[in-house]
């Protein structure tokens, strides 16, 4: 009876480390991906104040993908697409409270894209190669 408890408190520290363990590098992936999204997209840092709502990577062997979210105040998110190399100097696409600019990707990627939401102040950045 006690050998039985013990394996399930082991069992039970295995499970709790890993689940540690994959938070810490979920962590370091998640800020690889923003920073490697800006990167493809030819974007200047976030807005200090941004808070990011999805970080999502995509793809195979063959392609590689990511998306990020984030919101920001209104005038930040205007100043950081004006700082960015790849938006300062392109007119977007309006489509009601939505905004897209199809920016030159850098670094290797294909397709290169941001959609603003200015009625909720969501940011959608989008980047791939293939």
């Amino acid at each position: 009876m006690i050998k039985s408890k013990k394996i399930y408190v082991i069992f039970g520290l295995i499970v709790l480390f890993l689940i540690i363990a994959s938070s810490v590098v979920s962590c370091r992936d998640q800020k690889d991906i923003v920073r490697i999204t800006q990167e493809w997209a030819n974007l200047s840092s976030f807005p200090e104040n941004a808070k990011i709502t999805s970080v999502k990577k995509t793809g195979s062997i063959f392609t590689r993908g990511f998306r990020v979210k984030f919101t920001a105040p209104e005038k930040d998110i205007r100043k950081w697409l004006h700082d960015s190399p790849s938006t300062s100097l392109i007119t977007p696409e309006k489509n009601g409270d939505v905004e897209k600019y199809f920016i030159k990707s850098a670094g290797g990627a294909q397709f290169a894209e941001i959609i603003y939401n200015t009625k909720t102040n969501e940011v959608y950045v989008r980047v791939y190669w293939s």
